[in-house]
C-alpha cells in the first residue's frame, strides 16, 4: 500500500507524472509507495477511486501531496480529495505548478513552488513523446525535504546522534529517548496512528488530553519519547513539544517537573527570564502568568518559521507526561492534585480556536481508572490511544535487528528469533544490549562470539551471530 498520495487535476497529468518520476529517481524506495491515479481502465471517477485507495491505505499513508494549479482549485474532485485527507488528519504538502493565490483551502499547509521562477530548473522526460516537463529545482528539493520531515521511518533520522557519536543502539531496560528515534523500530503503524490522532486533536480542538494506554512493559515510554516526540518536533509549523515531565514525588517543582519543563522550553527559544525559581514559585492562582509564559514561547516558535501566512496560528504546545500513574501513588505528594487542576485551566480555549496546548500522557492500563475519575480533570475531554499492545514475535525481530542495521554490526535473524522464542521481548532486548556492549568493547578480552554465546547460553550456542562487518562471515 502507498505511503504518499498525489492529488492533481487531470489537466496537470504530465506534471504529476514528472513529479512522481523525479521523486523516485532521488528516492528509489518510493517506487511502490507513491499513489498516482492515472488509470482510465477502472471506469471509476478519479476522486472516488483516490478516496477509496486512501481509505484502504490510511493506516500506512504518511503524506498527501497536492499539485496546486487553477485547474486543481476549480476541480470539485480535487477539493474532495483534499477534504478527505484533512478528515483523516493526514500531513499535507502543497506544491504550486503555477502562481495561484495564497488564499485558498490549502493556505495553512506548507508549500513550495515548482513553476519557473528565475531559479535553476530541471527537465524531466516522462517518455510520452512530448517535450520534457520543466520544474523548479529548488522547489523539487523542498518537496523531497518535506517528505522526509513528515516521514515516520526510523531511517529518516540520523544515527548516531551528532552530539553522542558513541551512543549504543540498544538501551537495555532504559526507555529510548528522542535521540534514539533512528533506532526505534517495530511501531510504525502505531506512530502513524498516533500522529493522525494528534493532528485531529489540533484540528478539532475538542479533546485535549491524549492518553497512551498499555500494559506494563509494552513500551509506552519509548513510544512517546522516541516515537511521537521526535516526529512532532519536526512538524514545527503545527507542534511545539515541551521537555518530558516525570511526576515522581514533585510534579511541579521536581527535577523533571512542570516548572523545569517550561524553563527549559523558554531557554531553548532564547528567553533568559524568568528564572527557574520564579516559575517554580507560581501558585495555582497565578495560572494566567504561566499561560502567558507558554503563549510567549508559542509565538517565538512561530516567528522562527519561514513563509508562514499571517492568518496561520502558532504551533500547538505538546506537554508530555511520562508514567502518569505516579500522580496517583500514595507518595505523589500535594503537588499532584495541584498539577491536574493547573492542566485543566491551561488546556481551556475558545471554541473554533486552535488549541494552545495538548497534554500527552503515558499510563498503565491497570492504573487508568484514577486518571479517569480524577475530579480535577472533569472538564477535560480525553482521547485514548489503545493500540500499544505487546508486539507479536514478528515485530520483535525488527526491534532487535533494526538498530543493528543502522549501526555497524549485524545481529543474525536466527539469533534474534531464538532469543524471542525462548525469552520474550524484554529479555531479548536486554541480551541484545549486553551482546552489543561486548562486541564494541575494545578493552574486553572476550570475543564477540563468546559474549553472544554467553548471552543466550540458556538457549543454545549460537556463537558469532553478532559480528563486525569486517568479518568475512558477516551477514
Amino acid at each position: 500500500m502507498s505511503r504518499v498520495f498525489l492529488s492533481h487535476s487531470r489537466f496537470d497529468s504530465r506534471q504529476a507524472v514528472a513529479v512522481r518520476q523525479w521523486l523516485i529517481e532521488r528516492e528509489p524506495g518510493l517506487v511502490d509507495d507513491i499513489y498516482l491515479d492515472l488509470d482510465p481502465r477502472t471506469g471509476i471517477r478519479p476522486g472516488e477511486r483516490w478516496k477509496g485507495a486512501l481509505n484502504k491505505a490510511s493506516a500506512r499513508c504518511e503524506a498527501v501531496i497536492c499539485l496546486l494549479s487553477k485547474h486543481w482549485l476549480n476541480s470539485v474532485e480535487c477539493q474532495v480529495e483534499f477534504r478527505h485527507a484533512e478528515n483523516l488528519h493526514k500531513a499535507i504538502l502543497c506544491a504550486r505548478l503555477e502562481p495561484v493565490p495564497d488564499a485558498n483551502i490549502t493556505s495553512e499547509w506548507q508549500r513550495c513552488d515548482l513553476f519557473r521562477n528565475h531559479r535553476p530548473t530541471t527537465e524531466v522526460d516522462i517518455a510520452d513523446g512530448g517535450q520534457p516537463v520543466v520544474l523548479d529545482r529548488v522547489g523539487l528539493q523542498q518537496l523531497l525535504d518535506g517528505l522526509h520531515t513528515v516521514g515516520i521511518a526510523a531511517e529518516l533520522f540520523r544515527w548516531p546522534p551528532p552530539d553522542d557519536p558513541d551512543r549504543a543502539p540498544y538501551r537495555g531496560w532504559a526507555p529510548l529517548e528522542e535521540a534514539d528515534a533512528a533506532v526505534f523500530f517495530g511501531r510504525d503503524a502505531q506512530i502513524l496512528r498516533g500522529l493522525d490522532m494528534l493532528r485531529g486533536m489540533r484540528s478539532t480542538g475538542v479533546e485535549r488530553l491524549f492518553v497512551i494506554l498499555g500494559p506494563s512493559g509494552s513500551g509506552k515510554s519509548s513510544f512517546l519519547r522516541a516515537g511521537l516526540l521526535p516526529r512532532l518536533r519536526r512538524d514545527d509549523r503545527s507542534f511545539l513539544p515541551l521537555p518530558i515531565v516525570r511526576p515522581e514525588r514533585a510534579v511541579l517543582t521536581g527535577e523533571l517537573g512542570f516548572a523545569h519543563s517550561i524553563h527549559q522550553l523558554r531557554r531553548d527559544l532564547g528567553f533568559a527570564q524568568p528564572m527557574l525559581g520564579e516559575i517554580s514559585a507560581c501558585r495555582d492562582e497565578q495560572v494566567e502568568c504561566l499561560r502567558g509564559l507558554l503563549e510567549e514561547a508559542r509565538q517565538a516558535a512561530r516567528d522562527r518559521l519561514l513563509d508562514v501566512p499571517a492568518e496561520q496560528p502558532a504551533p500547538t504546545l505538546v506537554l508530555p507526561v511520562d508514567q502518569a500513574e505516579e500522580l496517583f501513588n500514595a507518595d505523589a505528594g500535594p503537588e499532584a492534585p495541584r498539577f491536574l487542576k493547573l492542566l485543566t485551566s491551561l488546556v481551556e480555549h475558545d471554541a473554533g480556536v486552535t488549541p494552545p496546548i495538548i497534554v500527552a500522557v503515558t499510563i498503565r492500563a491497570d492504573r487508568y481508572e484514577p486518571l479517569q475519575s480524577a475530579p480535577e480533570l472533569d472538564p477535560v475531554h480525553p482521547l485514548v490511544f489503545p493500540d500499544l499492545k505487546p508486539l507479536p514475535p514478528a515485530g520483535y525481530m525488527e526491534v532487535i535487528t533494526g538498530p543493528a542495521r543502522r549501526a555497524t554490526r549485524r545481529i543474525g535473524w536466527s539469533l534474534s528469533g531464538l532469543m524471542v522464542a525462548s525469552h520474550g521481548m524484554n529479555a531479548s532486548c536486554r541480551m541484545s544490549s549486553w551482546a552489543w556492549r561486548c562486541s564494541t568493547s575494545a578493552a574486553s578480552s572476550v570475543s564477540t562470539s563468546v559474549c553472544t554465546t554467553w548471552a543466550i547460553s540458556p538457549i543454545a550456542s549460537y556463537s558469532g551471530s553478532v559480528r563486525s562487518p569486517s568479518s568475512p562471515k558477516s551477514r
